[in-house]
């Protein structure tokens, strides 16, 4: 039980996260070039983890194509969801405001839950693994709670909505957590990597497609490729010596 507490615990950290990155929208006025900092830091931490960490773990599976097979549909998960939040908000417009903020929320829900997957899932793997991956999550969701709290701001929703909406995102990930651990823990290796294989792939596909084009539409500067390829080289080292 002490594990699957830790578990909660860590996977708990990038909601803490989400609502630091939420008070600083409350707090200051939105910067271009703050928030496209931000995204690049959160890039260049996600793209180490998932090429150091995550990709190599999954090549070692037997038989690897069923982690490679994962991957890919974890990223077409992704492009589906995607495309449905789209959709959603397309329709959403002119709509009540409310609605609009439903929809808001259910996006950030949604990447929380798998935030919450790999957690509990990787914690099964190698303890390491777990606390690399939280706390890489931890980075990203700053950004990711500027933007959010920003957003509901636009809605005009009232303050109390906004902090009670960005407090139920402990919901999701404690579910995705508690999927991930109680459903693999003392399963094969293969289980395992499969579901991590498959949040891999949503979590490349969301960097590739979701933060970086989002952080070259703020103002790009030398400094913003120096905070993403330092961003990477931190990861990578902070990853080496908790190994």
């Amino acid at each position: 039980m002490q594990e699957f507490l830790f578990a909660l615990t860590l996977s708990a950290l990038p909601v803490v996260s989400n609502f630091m990155g939420a008070m600083i929208a409350e707090a200051l006025p939105t910067s271009k070039q703050t928030l496209g900092l931000a995204l690049h830091a959160a890039a260049g931490v996600l793209l180490a983890i998932a090429s150091t960490e995550l990709i190599p773990r999954v090549l070692i599976a037997k038989p690897v194509w069923a982690t490679i097979l994962a991957l890919f549909l974890g990223g077409a998960f992704f492009v589906w969801v995607n495309q449905l939040l789209k959709l959603s908000k397309n329709r959403l417009r002119g709509i009540d405001l409310n609605t609009v903020s439903l929809a808001i929320f259910l996006s950030i829900a949604i990447d929380l839950f798998g935030d919450g997957l790999m957690i509990g899932t990787s914690l099964t793997i190698a303890p390491h693994l777990g606390v690399v991956l939280a706390s890489a999550r931890v980075v990203a969701h700053i950004p990711e709670g500027f933007v959010t709290n920003a957003a509901f701001k636009s809605q005009n929703l009232p303050q109390i909505e906004r902090f009670l909406l960005l407090a139920a995102f402990i919901i999701p990930v404690w579910l995705g957590t508690t999927l991930g651990y109680w459903g693999l823990r003392g399963q094969a290796d293969l289980p395992k990597l499969v579901v991590l294989a498959f949040t891999t792939g949503t979590l490349i596909t969301a960097i590739a497609e979701e933060i970086i084009p989002e952080a070259h539409q703020t103002q790009d500067t030398n400094w913003s490729i120096l905070t993403f390829i330092g961003s990477f080289a931190l990861s990578m080292l902070f990853s080496s010596y908790l190994e």
